[in-house]
């Protein structure tokens, strides 16, 4: 089967996914309790699962069965890229941001960011000057609306960072021309956009991929 990406609103992946920690291991488990904020509990446990879910649909097995682990390579916390036990070649990938989920799975590397988008003030100039290299602030300025431009730049250089196509340190070397449709061609990389009042996401992968939406309806828990 190709990639699988999904997104959607923390309750609507909590509510689909049935008992949403119970897919979870005790070290993620212990990590959602160690947050302060409820909401980021939910946002953590929701983003979690729904990797689970991308991945049991990607290879055709109960979510149950699946177990992820994450290590940073530099330290024994459980935290870091995430992998699937025992599916070397499995690449995982997942995001969380205020009330939003994304994750995606895929034979191979694959990279999802997501950020929520509250229609506040323009992006801080510094983070833009950090984050974006010349000819993409020149066509940020030009844009319709720079602020939710913006954002699609910043989650799609995310997904690239979590392919290891870019840097995290120095994004701005990255470029992303502004202008141009979904999906795009990047550092060999397709770039896919996914957009919905209050979000804007992305996700990179070597083929095209088209993250669904997470809704829960009567007749299953995603649809």
């Amino acid at each position: 089967m190709a990639a699988v990406a999904l997104v959607g609103r923390t309750g609507d992946v909590l509510a689909g996914a049935g008992d949403a920690r119970g897919l979870l291991t005790r070290a993620e488990r212990d990590r959602a309790a160690a947050l302060r904020s409820a909401a980021d509990r939910d946002d953590f446990v929701a983003a979690h699962a729904l990797v689970r879910l991308c991945a049991a649909e990607l290879l055709g097995l109960p979510a149950r069965s699946l177990t992820v682990v994450q290590s940073c390579g530099r330290c024994e916390r459980p935290h870091g890229r995430p992998a699937l036990a025992g599916f070397a070649d499995v690449g995982l990938s997942l995001a969380h941001t205020r009330g939003w989920v994304a994750a995606a799975a895929a034979h191979g590397p694959v990279g999802i960011d997501i950020e929520a988008d509250d229609g506040g003030d323009e992006p801080d100039p510094a983070l833009v000057e950090r984050a974006c290299g010349p000819g993409e602030r020149a066509e940020l300025r030009d844009a319709p609306d720079p602020r939710r431009t913006f954002l699609r730049q910043w989650v799609r250089k995310e997904s690239l960072v979590k392919v290891g196509a870019a840097s995290l340190d120095e994004p701005g070397r990255t470029d992303v021309p502004v202008r141009g449709g979904s999906p795009a061609r990047r550092c060999g990389w397709w770039l896919t956009d996914w957009w919905a009042p209050g979000a804007v996401a992305c996700v990179a992968a070597r083929e095209q991929v088209q993250p669904r939406t997470v809704s829960v309806g009567a007749h299953g828990p995603f649809r």
